[in-house]
């Protein structure tokens, strides 16, 4: 059973709206046409939803953390750079995914860390759940604290959790559910550290190394108070869910 609290809010955050695509409408499309409503200068989190084998054994791990059991939209997080809105696919990206376009080659000396671009997210049939969920911080700051976090083992060793989820997606001896251990995701528990590194609290119902894609949603969706009670602008932003593992 996660140590997980819930959040006291009656209804979800003004904040945070579903913004169905328009008809056809691309990956690229939609992430760029957000973007440049919510600003170019802002800092950005993508939440994407697979639907590949990997993407959909993580979404099922996290239904323990929702209270109905189904399974999570969500299988992935990463961290936005300065988007290029006339290049969009250009766009970089700081995460650690399980299935890297490029592979994983030798991870020890960048923490697990990957620079990516926008253009892995754009296929919209594997990837149809899609979140941007904007925050109050600098760029500046935070690409500093990825670079503290790469050189920081200490802090959040990735490489382990990598090796933990992949044991678990891969169905390796008796490896379980690692987040049933503490163990988040390493995309989110990544995310997680770097944002607590610049004073930012993620995700407020759960402790930082159990952190994953679900954790975060319930936080844009779901923990609004706890941000405004301490006199901090709450996560924004927008999705579109496309893809339910349970009607």
């Amino acid at each position: 059973m996660l140590n997980i609290r819930s959040s006291s809010a009656d209804a979800p955050s003004l904040g945070f709206t579903e913004a169905k695509r328009r008809k056809s409408e691309r990956n690229l499309t939609w992430i760029r046409r957000h973007l440049k409503e919510g600003g170019q200068g802002a800092l950005h989190l993508l939440l994407v939803g697979g639907t590949g084998v990997g993407d959909l054994r993580l979404r099922v791990a996290q239904s323990h953390l929702r209270h109905d059991m189904t399974p999570s939209h969500w299988s992935h997080v990463a961290i936005l750079g300065k988007p290029d809105l006339e290049n969009v696919e250009s766009t970089r990206t700081f995460e650690i995914a399980l299935e890297p376009p490029g592979g994983f080659g030798f991870p020890a000396p960048t923490n697990g860390v990957q620079r990516g671009r926008l253009e892995a997210y754009a296929d919209r049939k594997r990837f149809p759940n899609l979140a941007l969920i904007g925050l109050p911080l600098k760029r500046s700051l935070v690409e500093e604290a990825i670079q503290r976090f790469q050189r920081q083992r200490s802090v959040l060793d990735a490489n382990e959790l990598l090796l933990s989820w992949l044991a678990f997606l891969w169905g390796v001896g008796r490896a379980g559910n690692p987040l049933l251990s503490g163990s988040g995701t390493p995309s989110a528990a990544f995310v997680e550290v770097v944002l607590g590194a610049v004073g930012y609290e993620l995700t407020p119902g759960l402790e930082s190394r159990a952190s994953c894609p679900e954790a975060i949603w319930q936080a844009a969706r779901w923990w609004h108070e706890f941000y405004t009670e301490r006199e901090t602008r709450p996560l924004t932003g927008i999705y579109t869910t496309e893809h339910y593992l349970v009607g």
